[in-house]
């Protein structure tokens, strides 16, 4: 008869098999998990730059949109070619600036005194008039008006308000209207004094830039966070200026935006394009001051020679190009590249003369500002471009509101 043998405990080999077979096992676990998290975290960083360059365009497109709305042709539209926000000045190799005016639907009052630097309202306000708001005094039948800058706040509840009477400041998307929205001299019309009591509208005015920012105090840095600003040209924050501390930004990881501009054609004619090879003339200047270009009137007809001219009236499509790349770079990537290095038209084959070829970022050239520049880094980026119609600057009349008095 065999001897009942007592249990048997692991060998120290087996023991050894056993730990490198569960290590072997844990780090196969380890890795799949961190991979997957880093897939994770890749796609949901592509799904939140395309979700942020998306609500940009989208919100540029609606102001584009809109462009003119009430509002003179000839002022619908500004433009600022490579505009550097923190030294609030035109810098080679800067994103684009746009500027858009409209006219409000929430406010109409009557003007029942009108003097050089003030008007007189014939309701009170509902809401303040803040430093820098556009006004259109329009005088009865609308034959006659006047841009006009409110000068200091007016509260809630005023009756008047003051006008900007000081000379005009240096054009800027982040500063206050200029010179074509400072025509209180016109004022002085009789039609603004006999009879009806003009009608007063406000000009909403907005702009978009793009500014960096950095927890450590440079924003020039590369690794500064880009965003999309939003600038009414008011004094918001109540300090008494108008300068880039009012602007307000609306999305983030926006490190470029490229403006071109398509004008109008008759015919079979092949329609300019401004902004791609050539520096679109700053601000006011377009409107202004453009060597040989004969200014657009209201009541021109479509077949005018005037509204043929290099004219910012006779812009048909505002074509917008934004870049957005993820908040954080990825060590791990070389980052996506969205500009083409090279000579202008060198990233295709050959296009027919006279043909303008597919350049993601028109004029930014091949030097971006380090904080701007859309190539590696280890970010995600994405690009989207939109062509958009301001079918408000055919207008060819003013007119005077219908609806009742607000704001």
């Amino acid at each position: 008869m065999r001897a009942r043998r007592g249990p048997r405990g692991f060998t120290l080999v087996e023991l050894l098999v056993g730990t490198a077979v569960g290590a072997v096992v844990l780090a196969g676990i380890g890795l799949v998990f961190i991979s997957q998290a880093s897939q994770y975290q890749a796609h949901a960083s592509r799904r939140a730059v395309q979700s942020s360059v998306r609500q940009a365009l989208g919100f540029l497109e609606h102001h584009v949109r809109n462009a003119g709305y009430g509002v003179d042709p000839d002022r619908a539209i500004l433009a600022y070619d490579s505009y550097d926000a923190a030294g609030d000045a035109r810098v080679d190799g800067y994103p684009d600036g746009l500027t858009v005016h409209a006219r409000s639907l929430h406010f109409r009052r009557l003007a029942t005194e009108v003097g050089s630097d003030y008007l007189r309202f014939d309701k009170a306000l509902e809401r303040p008039l803040r430093k820098g708001e556009i006004l259109l005094v329009l005088c009865p039948g609308a034959i006659r008006y006047a841009y006009v800058t409110v000068g200091e706040t007016a509260p809630a509840k005023a009756t008047s308000v003051r006008l900007d009477t000081t000379a005009a400041p240096v054009d800027s998307p982040a500063g206050p209207p200029g010179a074509l929205f400072r025509e209180h001299d016109a004022l002085g019309d009789a039609c603004f004094h006999d009879g009806e009591s003009p009608v007063v509208v406000k000009v909403e005015r907005t702009s978009f830039y793009v500014a960096s920012f950095d927890d450590d105090g440079d924003p020039a840095t590369p690794g500064a966070t880009p965003y999309l600003m939003q600038h009414r040209g008011v004094d918001i924050n109540g300090d008494g200026r108008i300068d880039g501390a009012d602007a307000t930004p609306i999305a983030v990881g926006i490190e470029q935006l490229q403006v071109a501009y398509i004008l109008n054609a008759l015919g079979k004619n092949t329609p300019p394009l401004v902004g791609v090879d050539d520096t679109v003339p700053w601000g006011e200047t377009w409107h202004t001051e453009t060597p040989g270009t004969d200014r657009p009137r209201l009541n021109d007809a479509y077949a005018s020679p005037r509204r043929l001219t290099s004219h910012p009236a006779n812009i048909r499509q505002v074509r917008l190009t934004l870049v957005a790349r993820s908040t954080r770079p990825d060590t791990q990537r070389e980052g996506d590249d969205v500009l083409t290095p090279g000579a202008p038209g060198a990233e295709g084959p050959a296009l027919p003369t006279g043909t303008t070829s597919w350049r993601q970022l028109e004029n930014l050239g091949t030097a971006p500002a380090s904080a701007f520049d859309p190539r590696g880094g280890g970010f995600t980026r994405a690009v989207l471009r939109e062509a958009i119609a301001p079918k408000n600057l055919l207008m060819r009349s003013q007119f005077i509101p219908v609806q009742p008095g607000g704001g």
